[in-house]
């Protein structure tokens, strides 16, 4: 099922989407923080499900649901809801919804309620006035159950004879350009059309055993031929493979899922199922490959990124490198970057979370849309350079995390120089030129400013909060926090 999570707590709404994206049969196309961005997300992608919190800013879930009935879009609903909101749980009923769970959300029921919505799902599209492209997206769905009786009345809305023999096409389009149709008019005799709401995905099925074509083979050089030259195929990708019943359909477009980075990688359209030779290697992820971005982020240096953003892609064109190798060592990057927002750039961290780049790449299907999520992260980074810190040298700002990091704990200026690769000398310098200040000063400053929050907001004592921010003895951090600021620590607290 292609489902859409419309709900305001980031927590919730990312937990789902895993749990959600976990069932593998299942996809999470759409994220919203509020029924506003909800409503647009199912009117553009028209999703088979949708779960919704109730109360939201902009525009709540019932209203989201309402303007979803009275537009007469086909799609079931779950509220998302707590005991307090009950009742308005019983309301969403009446606009449509299905079903409703009641947070803390559990796995048990999610998984019940994606049994009891595939199942109506799976009813509807067995409907007698149903017709291929119903039976196509129920099945590769996972919301039809792949049984004998199903797939029977299948092949009958298929008319299929005895002993048939398909050919299996799906085509991914990143521009979202496939016109249902326009492909109607150029592809003849296919057994079943289908595409999706989004006009992403095309799946076609042919008849080998009765059909115009009688082979794989012929079927490519007929899809070849139209690649090229009609518009809304361009810059699509493709997979194909035989199936020697519709019970397969669902397995073989699980697998046309992890097909197509194979075909990008390999700098080919068309990727034919057992027509490969081709042994693939795992791509072996270094670590100098964050130390090159890194220096690139923290100095700011967005043209500096694109370049290194092409080329690494570039790299992985015509090599035999295993796609999910690839995939996780973007991941891998994702995931870095976000770690060094945090300690650098809370703001910014904070952004990355709420973006979940590590999700985007994982349902990411090309290369090429792969790095499109990690260049969005990086645009998080580059973005509102004035709330950055005001400090320019890239290995300051690496101290300064180092520091962050490391206040409560004993912490030297060798020690910090020997985390950067750089002498003491030359790390004092640097604190001169960019701080106006010595190393130790900044780390006073900085265990200070620590313990004001704790002296004002916490009922520690005094020496316990010395101990807390790194100073060993009480009577130095009482003596270094009245140098700066004017007052002893005791005195700040009654302040």
């Amino acid at each position: 099922m292609n489902i859409v999570i419309v709900e305001d707590e980031i927590k919730i709404r990312n937990g789902l989407s895993r749990l959600l994206s976990s069932y593998g049969e299942h996809d999470v196309i759409a994220k919203a923080k509020n029924g506003k961005e909800g409503l647009e997300a199912i009117i553009t992608l028209h999703p088979d499900l949708v779960f919704t919190d109730i109360k939201m800013p902009e525009m709540d879930g019932l209203q989201m649901l309402e303007e979803i009935k009275n537009r007469q879009i086909k799609c079931h609903s779950v509220i998302l809801t707590g005991y307090a909101e009950f009742d308005y749980a019983k309301r969403a009923i009446t606009c449509g919804a299905d079903d409703y769970l009641l947070k803390p959300i559990t796995v048990d029921a999610v998984d019940g309620v994606l049994k009891s919505i595939s199942a109506k799902i799976s009813a509807e599209a067995t409907r007698i006035d149903a017709d291929p492209a119903s039976y196509i997206r129920a099945i590769v769905s996972g919301a039809l159950e792949n049984n004998d009786e199903n797939i029977g009345k299948a092949e009958r809305i298929f008319e299929l004879s005895k002993g048939y023999e398909l050919c299996f096409l799906r085509g991914y389009s990143t521009r979202g350009c496939f016109d249902k149709t326009t492909v109607m008019e150029k592809f003849k005799e296919y057994k079943g059309l289908y595409v999706s709401e989004d006009n992403k995905d095309l799946f076609m099925l042919y008849d080998k055993s009765t059909g115009k074509y009688s082979s794989d083979e012929e079927i490519v050089h007929m899809l070849d031929r139209r690649i090229d030259v009609v518009d809304c195929l361009k810059d699509s990708v493709w997979y194909v493979a035989s199936l020697s019943s519709l019970k397969e359909l669902k397995d073989i477009a699980l697998q046309s899922d992890k097909k197509f980075l194979y075909g990008e990688m390999l700098d080919t359209r068309i990727v034919i199922e057992g027509n490969t030779d081709i042994v693939y290697t795992d791509y072996k992820y270094s670590k100098d490959t964050e130390k090159e971005i890194e220096k690139i982020l923290v100095n700011n240096d967005e043209e500096g990124w694109q370049k290194w953003s092409e080329g690494f892609a570039k790299g992985f064109i015509g090599k035999a490198y295993d796609p999910y190798s690839v995939r996780i060592a973007y991941q891998t990057l994702a995931g870095f970057i976000l770690q060094l927002a945090i300690k650098i750039w809370p703001d910014k961290g904070r952004q990355l979370r709420e973006l979940d780049t590590v999700e985007k790449i994982s349902r990411a299907k090309l290369l090429s849309e792969i790095k499109g999520c990690l260049d969005e992260a990086a645009a998080v980074v580059f973005a509102g350079e004035a709330t950055r810190d005001d400090i320019h040298n890239y290995t300051i700002l690496k101290a300064i995390a180092y520091i962050r990091e490391n206040y409560a704990n004993k912490i030297s200026q060798e020690e910090v120089a020997n985390y950067l690769s750089i002498t003491p000398e030359y790390l004092s310098t640097l604190f001169h030129r960019e701080m106006n200040k010595n190393f130790s000063a900044f780390v006073n400053e900085f265990r200070v400013s620590h313990a004001k929050r704790l002296l004002t907001g916490s009922n520690l004592k005094i020496y316990e909060i010395a101990e807390q921010v790194g100073f060993t003895d009480t009577k130095y951090f009482n003596r270094v926090f009245k140098d700066i600021e004017g007052v002893s620590p005791k005195e700040f607290r009654e302040r």
